[in-house]
């Protein structure tokens, strides 16, 4: 017996030391840095608030603008810089002034949509390189556990053929068949590592619940992206179907799926699979607010031709 376990001390020693060496949760130097959001703004911006417009000056408005372009105008605070401009066709120091006030504003609402962009893409790219990281681990260690299983079986066959002794054969094979099953396991493992990240300021949660109440988006953003003449069918906002994009991510639309906690409230434990959907849900997110140039080049086209 003692001769048995001095043999097969080695096996249980090696896989020991695999095991300590694959621990699922990870907090290296690198994990510390791309969990903690440093694309988030150092200072706190007060969201404009939007303006009314009347009902008659709205239908004056939809006179000089397609229907797409005056919710621009309506969202960007432009009315009344508009207004001033077409009231005063004959003076031509006020319609400079106007001029420059929907200049102005129009300059300011680019610049708040490129600061969200620019966030969503600064947070998707550090969510992807985590997960890029974890990939390198994992596949490390699914290495590691291979060339183990190998060695472990090449081990126990060269044993059994060299130890005379029958019971402490057969106790060496069971030993490396166990040990064998055992690293043969654990390269099944579908999760791998995962890591601890935090979401203190989580810039999908508002589009998945469709309100604003983090107030991360501008009003006159926040607007454009629940108007339903945005999207091209017309029926959904841009909130909406960016929505059922991510219902593909695994999500079933139910309050009680561990994923919807997991990537539109506080986070939690994420697997590399996790964070490459949650990168890309950032990616897509930033698609879809950057779509809306496109929308700003008609306007600004539309405010060129002003008489």
């Amino acid at each position: 017996m003692k001769l048995l376990l001095f043999t097969i001390r080695p096996f249980f020693f090696l896989l020991l030391l695999l095991l300590a060496g694959c621990s699922s949760l990870i907090n290296t130097v690198q994990v510390q840095t791309l969990t903690k959001n440093y694309c988030a703004p150092n200072v706190v911006y007060t969201s404009i608030p939007l303006q009314e417009i009347s009902s008659s000056d709205s239908s004056r408005l939809r006179t000089v603008f397609s229907y797409h372009d005056y919710v621009l105008v309506k969202y960007l605070n432009l009315a009344i810089p508009v207004l001033k401009y077409l009231d005063s066709p004959d003076n031509p120091a006020i319609k400079l002034a106007a001029k420059q006030q929907i200049t102005e504003k129009y300059m300011l609402f680019e610049t708040e949509l490129n600061a969200i962009a620019a966030e969503l893409d600064c947070s998707g790219e550090r969510i992807d390189k985590l997960a890029g990281y974890i990939d390198e681990l994992n596949a490390k260690t699914q290495t590691r556990l291979t060339v183990a299983s190998i060695v472990l079986g090449a081990i126990t066959a060269v044993t059994a053929t060299t130890v005379k002794n029958d019971k402490l054969n057969n106790g060496l094979s069971i030993a490396g068949g166990a040990g064998t099953a055992v690293l043969g396991f654990m390269t099944l493992n579908p999760k791998g590592k995962r890591v601890n990240m935090p979401l203190q300021r989580n810039m999908l949660q508002s589009v998945w619940y469709q309100n604003n109440h983090a107030q991360i988006y501008p009003s006159s953003l926040w607007g454009i992206l629940s108007e339903k003449k945005f999207s091209n069918s017309e029926n959904l906002s841009l909130i909406q179907t960016t929505r059922q994009r991510w219902l593909q991510y695994g999500l079933d639309n139910q309050q009680d799926n561990p994923l919807e906690k997991l990537y539109f409230r506080d986070g939690g434990i994420f697997a590399a699979e996790e964070l490459h959907d949650l990168a890309n849900m950032h990616n897509e997110l930033q698609a879809t607010i950057r779509s809306i140039q496109q929308d700003m080049r008609s306007l600004i086209q539309a405010i060129n031709t002003l008489e």
